[in-house]
């Protein structure tokens, strides 16, 4: 088949041969390949004028027919950040992984995909690898987002990553290795409670280094991150000798709650935010886990035969009951977590950045928190215990309907195997 080119669209694809990912052009109706650039050709070891005698099936194996073909370019005009992962043909019918990134655009007049082609062989080969690593440092790597930290207790030498280093605006050599830069960073509203914690965890007393602060930049502002850490060695005695972990920046996340809680209502009863402040922010939250393609995991927490407290004990006793579930779910939350009434006895909770196994962690232990507090009426003590039905963005959809909804079918799970407890 051949094809003419408008001189707007002659001029991209000149440009485009500078470009080292390979593009192309292709009509969104037919799958037909219209055009494409020189590392097109290197990639799949043809020439121009044999490439545009192919279509998309000829090229891609994840994708089957025209019907399929329509539905993944339904998907690239809703989604503008749309990313394909398959593997591409070549004709001597060798495949290697690719990334593809499409976008609809027009020219003179008619409807083109453009598509940028990644070759992520490389990538895979590098992925392999570090899951065969041993399990420190695939922890180390595969957790990291904005910079790791390696600390030799024996030297207090702490080695900062060049990611941790740019996150405060550091140059590759103007930070000194040592514990006490880190030290000097903390805020000072916080360093004692983050000192107390890292002595506690270190020596033993602690399992878990999971804390949230604010570091000093280099131009003396500070930003809030959340850092993990990690015991990959201890003495005889129980004292850690190195401790591996990350730093993740979540000062977006924590000037959006500032921003959000200023604008919210709150529920009177609870002190919470009520559902429709409430809603307001998880659609903020929504977004921006979209943006950042982190994960948003959501939980409804519904407490269990409420209304049997209401009827047998009064409305006061109800509300009482509605105040300490509240505030025992509160006292157990990360900063970055929002907690809400979501209507009657139902909580709603948002845990940004946190995956759909680490926020049934956090539900188990608000459910077992609750089932150990007290409420008394008349004398005598009145169980109260949780149900919660969790769901995760984007696993489970990436609108609030679709997530509220499975969340709503993992509590009525929950409900009727037996009330006080947590399904995901």
């Amino acid at each position: 088949m051949s094809h003419e080119y408008g001189p707007e669209l002659l001029g991209y694809l000149q440009a485009f041969d500078q470009l080292k990912e390979a593009i192309y052009i292709v009509n969104p109706q037919t799958a037909e390949i219209v055009a494409v650039n020189d590392e097109a050709g290197r990639q799949q070891k043809l020439s121009r004028e044999q490439l545009v005698q192919r279509t998309v099936f000829d090229q891609q194996r994840d994708i089957r027919d025209l019907a399929h073909w329509q539905l993944v370019v339904q998907a690239i005009r809703s989604d503008p950040d749309y990313v394909f992962s398959g593997r591409h043909i070549r004709a001597d019918g060798s495949e290697f992984p690719v990334e593809v990134s499409s976008h609809v655009v027009v020219w003179d007049g008619t409807e083109y995909l453009l598509s940028s082609v990644r070759d992520i062989t490389q990538r895979k080969a590098i992925e392999k690898t570090l899951h065969d690593l041993e399990p420190i440092m695939q922890f180390v790597l595969n957790e990291a987002s904005d910079g790791i930290w390696d600390w030799d207790l024996t030297t207090n030498d702490v080695f900062y990553a060049p990611q941790l280093k740019r996150m405060l605006g550091y140059g590759p050599y103007e930070v000194q290795h040592t514990l006490f830069t880190w030290q000097d960073s903390l805020h000072p509203e916080d360093a004692e409670r983050i000192l107390v914690a890292t002595e506690e965890y270190v020596s033993g007393k602690q399992d878990i280094y999971d804390i949230e602060y604010r570091l000093r930049t280099r131009n003396g502002d500070y930003i809030w991150v959340h850092d993990r850490g990690y015991v990959c060695a201890r003495d005889d005695n129980g004292r850690a000798l190195r401790v591996v972990g990350m730093v993740h920046n979540i000062d977006e996340y924590k000037k959006l709650e500032v921003r959000l809680r200023e604008l919210a209502t709150i529920d009177e009863l609870t002190g919470l935010l009520n559902r429709r402040a409430g809603y307001a922010v998880f659609e903020q939250q929504l977004q921006l886990a979209i943006r950042q393609r982190t994960v948003l995991t959501i939980a409804l927490l519904d407490l269990d035969t409420f209304k049997n407290i209401n009827d047998q004990f009064g409305h006061q006793v109800g509300d009482r009951a509605l105040r300490l579930a509240s505030d025992t779910f509160r006292s157990r939350l990360r900063a970055s977590d929002t907690l809400m009434r979501w209507g009657g006895e139902e909580f709603l909770l948002l845990m940004p950045d946190t995956s759909l196994a680490a926020g049934l962690s956090v539900c188990e232990e608000l459910r077992q928190q609750l089932e150990n507090a007290s409420l008394k009426a008349s004398g005598r003590r009145i169980p109260l215990t949780v149900s919660a039905g969790l769901a995760a963005c984007p696993e489970h959809g990436k609108s609030i309907k679709n997530l509220v909804q499975s969340a709503d079918k993992a509590l009525y799970r929950a409900k009727s195997l037996g009330r006080n407890r947590i399904i995901g």
